[in-house]
């Protein structure tokens, strides 16, 4: 019952990080692209080039909102995922990640979506603790004797431990193991029965 608990407690606390990010940053972002939308209209007659900068910014603004959004979304649940699989929504979770990632394996079978997700969230959390001006990363997946073994190696950084505790409750809820260790963090999960 701790486990379920955990996992509960786990998934609440990654919505409220959702919902600081959508109220945060991308909300108040977008209400300041309004207001200077709103300025931009006044300047148009009275001064078309500050209008024209003024919209450059606006532009700029609304590129960076959409970033943002884009990789809340890839937080949450990446399309990739369903449409690729599991090592196709690695690759491009390790172009947005903090630090150079390289993404190694194959995996040769399909992979049930709550175990997709949980090794995902696990490998993103994962290489978002693990900042640092000289640091890199490799992630690895495999299927070995029936089960998706997955590893995120860091070189010239720690991983914060203490922030995957909640997902390491979702790993053995799910009837697997993760090992976390302050350059590593290894876990393997069950795909098939």
């Amino acid at each position: 019952m701790d486990g379920i608990r955990a996992l509960l407690i786990a998934d609440d606390d990654q919505r409220r990080a959702i919902e600081r990010g959508l109220h945060d940053g991308i909300q108040q972002e977008l209400i300041a692209v309004a207001v200077n939308l709103q300025l931009a209209r006044e300047l148009v007659l009275a001064d078309p080039q500050a209008a024209g900068r003024l919209l450059d910014d606006v532009r700029a603004d609304v590129g960076h909102a959409l970033d943002e959004l884009r990789t809340l979304a890839q937080r949450v649940h990446p399309p990739l995922l369903d449409t690729q699989g599991l090592v196709a929504a690695l690759r491009m979770a390790a172009a947005w990640a903090p630090i150079p990632t390289r993404v190694e394996g194959a995996v040769s079978c399909p992979v049930p979506p709550e175990i997709a997700v949980t090794v995902y969230r696990v490998c993103v959390a994962t290489l978002g603790t693990a900042g640092g001006k000289n640091a890199s990363a490799t992630v690895s997946v495999r299927i070995n004797e029936g089960a998706l073994e997955f590893e995120v190696a860091i070189t010239g950084a720690r991983v914060d431990g203490g922030a995957l505790h909640p997902l390491a409750a979702r790993v053995e809820v799910l009837g697997g193991v993760l090992e976390i260790d302050p350059a590593c963090v290894a876990g393997t999960l069950p795909v098939t029965s």
